[in-house]
């Protein structure tokens, strides 16, 4: 009979810890871009302290890969010395926030990022129909990175580079 109680009120307090967790709405940030890190990362000074944001649902090509720099050029078009508002999602490993970012006319800017064929969107971590919708526009207009004839992914390229340092190392 103690155990069936224990898991009531262990059921209990996740539903009422989840409940919270649910029900509290996203933190906004609002600041100056100051710095371009890649195509999917920047700096934005909030109130005097320095934040990196890595922008969520996109990945965009990584350093020494095919366009590379006009990803990260095309961000810093965007959005570079200019005020915007991060939605903040979670922290990912590299201490980084991940946010859905909007310019001051209110434009998404992760899905300009894909919409332009600059960023591939990333659907190892999120499911999204009007972003896929946008990158099959871009791929099928051949915007931006898909005139390339075979663009290779960045998280493919990340995999390749591992695998290569691997090689090294043994």
């Amino acid at each position: 009979m103690p155990t069936a109680f224990f898991r009531v009120i262990m059921c209990m307090l996740l539903c009422l810890f989840t409940q919270t967790i649910v029900a509290s709405p996203p933190k906004k940030i609002k600041g100056k871009v100051v710095r371009i890190i890649d195509g999917d990362t920047f700096e934005v000074l909030v109130k005097k302290e320095t934040v990196r944001i890595r922008l969520a649902a996109i990945d965009a090509p990584e350093k020494g890969q095919d366009y590379y720099q006009k990803s990260k050029q095309a961000l810093s078009d965007l959005c570079f010395n200019k005020i915007v508002t991060v939605e903040l999602l979670r922290k990912d490993r590299y201490q980084r926030w991940i946010g859905d970012v909007y310019n001051s006319k209110g434009q998404y800017i992760n899905g300009w990022m894909i919409s332009g064929g600059h960023a591939w969107h990333y659907t190892e971590y999120a499911k999204s129909a009007p972003l896929a919708a946008a990158q099959a526009t871009a791929r099928r207009n051949k915007q931006g990175l898909w005139k390339q004839g075979k663009p290779i992914a960045p998280w493919e390229f990340r995999a390749t580079k591992n695998k290569d340092k691997k090689k090294k190392a043994a």
